[in-house]
């Protein structure tokens, strides 16, 4: 049990004398935990923190202070608004939209005014009052300063609380969802050595790129009203708005805007160890699809990468650049590595290339103006669709010899390739220096027929995204960014091992906010 401001202002000498020797000890015990604590998270940094090594520079792109935007994010288009510090009140956005009047000329500069409704306007905060449907008293179990168990019914008075409301699931008495507000109470007691202890709440750790975004227990929406925005804003692909619009209509809940984005980014810090499950499990796979897609941060050109291990999906996103996909593996993954012809991927040996690219790219040749260029394509295209073919083939019948059966088309198929390779029509050379640089990639499946032969699996991972991206505009903060990708791996992975993403975002929260590990990922469903 952590030691709490209000604890601390009662400890004196005079309280100290009036422990005994033993109290004494556990209390310099506690005391020396908490300073220790205190000294780590002073200390943390993305070299030292519980996230993989070297992940955190996939998010930490070099900008000029100039450049950043508020650090309020929204991934579905919706105005930024500013969120105020408690939990639950949020700040709407400004109704005159009038502007701000500038200082004269040699004036000092007036201090700057947060964008949207100002405190103590009217509006500001929560102005809807719902009805409570159970009260929950929290009591301390042990005295902070002798760690003696209090008496069956101590001296105490209430201290503090707040509303939490939830969403509740359809039973067969009742259908559909509906809201159910908790009243937690916290008390104090008095103990028989003076000194009088609170009950604490639990504490989650918060890792450096989550400072700013609030995680703990107290929380205005509960886990399962908080997973049900997520869900809404990422996989259903809401706006703010609309997400507001259907809480509303629906449950009769009036949220802000800047709550519904708010509560994005408090689930993403709370969740953020599972991240390190997600990679544990990509390291173990046998076959991973890679691929990535163009991606915008405040109008910054990123990239929006996917590791999809089949019932495994991990986003990243940042520059295009070898360094995502060595920081994300870390030289754990010793499995085949499936994907397109991006360079950066050719440093990985134990490689598959996606062979519907070469073969667009050929039938492409093969449709060009140009005679030559068109024999030439036709050529490459026949071979590669026979390879194509027997591949398939010796994945009901006899593979152990497949390879050596398809040699004389191998060595004809590099020959073309090695003939053209510096061929005056430009597309034709670069296709041929293509298949010439991918060439062990590409006969890979030779050996091993049952291995994919397209990145379909990854490519149809990242469509989904891409509409979001569309209706979005993508992310306009970096938290904003990290809170989409990790939030979007949970969702992705719950589907493909046909779980229910809301369930375990659900446990997740609950887990996050009261600082435990969190639940094991969904097990992958027989058959699927």
């Amino acid at each position: 049990m952590h030691l709490t401001d209000h604890d601390l202002r009662q400890l004196d000498r005079d309280a100290l004398s009036r422990l005994e020797e033993e109290a004494l000890r556990r209390l310099a015990e506690r005391l020396l935990a908490d300073l220790k604590e205190a000294r780590d998270r002073l200390n943390q940094d993305s070299r030292n923190s519980s996230r993989p090594p070297g992940s955190d520079s996939v998010y930490r792109q070099p900008r000029g202070a100039a450049e950043r935007d508020p650090p309020t994010d929204s991934a579905s288009g919706d105005p930024p608004t500013t969120m105020a510090d408690e939990p639950g009140e949020a700040v709407e956005a400004s109704d005159d939209g009038a502007p701000v009047a500038k200082a004269p000329s040699g004036a000092a500069a007036p201090a700057a005014r947060r964008p949207g409704r100002q405190p103590g306007a009217p509006g500001f905060g929560r102005t809807q009052k719902l009805t409570v449907n159970a009260v929950l008293d929290h009591w301390p179990e042990r005295c902070a300063a002798c760690d003696e168990p209090f008496a069956a019914e101590p001296v105490s008075q209430a201290c503090g609380g707040y509303d939490e409301i939830e969403v509740l699931q359809a039973d067969p008495d009742a259908p559909g969802l509906r809201l159910w507000v908790t009243q937690h109470r916290f008390w104090e007691a008095l103990c028989e050595c003076g000194h009088c202890s609170r009950h604490q709440p639990p504490r989650a750790v918060v890792l450096p790129e989550w400072q700013g975004a609030r995680v703990d227990a107290q929380q205005m929406l509960g886990p399962r009203l908080a997973g049900l925005i997520v869900m809404l804003c990422l996989r259903y692909r809401l706006s703010r708005a609309k997400v507001q619009e259907i809480l509303c209509e629906l449950l009769g809940l009036q949220l802000s805007a800047g709550l519904v984005d708010q509560t994005i980014r408090q689930s993403a810090g709370q969740v953020a160890p599972v991240e390190d499950l997600l990679l544990e499990e990509i390291e173990r796979a046998g076959l991973l699809h890679l691929d990535e897609t163009p991606w915008r941060e405040s109008g910054q050109l990123l990239w929006l990468w996917v590791f999809n291990a089949v019932t495994t999906v991990v986003y990243f996103i940042g520059a295009r650049s070898a360094e995502i996909f060595i920081n994300a593996l870390q030289g754990g993954f010793a499995g085949c590595l499936m994907s397109d012809g991006y360079a950066v991927y050719r440093s990985y040996l134990n490689r598959i290339r996606c062979l519907a690219h070469l073969l667009r790219k050929a039938r492409g040749l093969a449709e060009a103006t140009c005679r030559h260029t068109s024999q030439v394509g036709q050529q490459l295209l026949d071979l590669m669709s026979g390879l194509i073919q027997a591949i398939q083939a010796a994945r009901d019948g006899p593979s152990d010899d497949l390879a050596e059966r398809q040699a004389p088309a191998l060595a004809q198929l590099k020959a073309l390739c090695e003939r053209h390779q510096h061929s005056p029509f430009v597309k034709l050379g670069e296709f041929c220096r293509e298949m010439l640089n991918d060439w062990e990639a590409i006969i890979r499946p030779l050996l091993d027929p049952s291995l994919p032969l397209t990145n379909n699996a990854a490519e149809r991972l990242l469509r989904h995204w891409v509409i979001a991206r569309r209706l979005s505009f993508g992310t306009r903060s970096e938290q904003g960014t990290r809170a989409f990708a990790l939030l979007a791996s949970i969702i992705d992975t719950c589907r493909a091992r046909k779980a229910s993403a809301w369930d375990y975002l659900t446990a997740a929260l609950q887990a996050g906010r009261q600082g435990l590990p969190m639940p094991p990922l969904p097990a992958v469903s027989v058959g699927g």
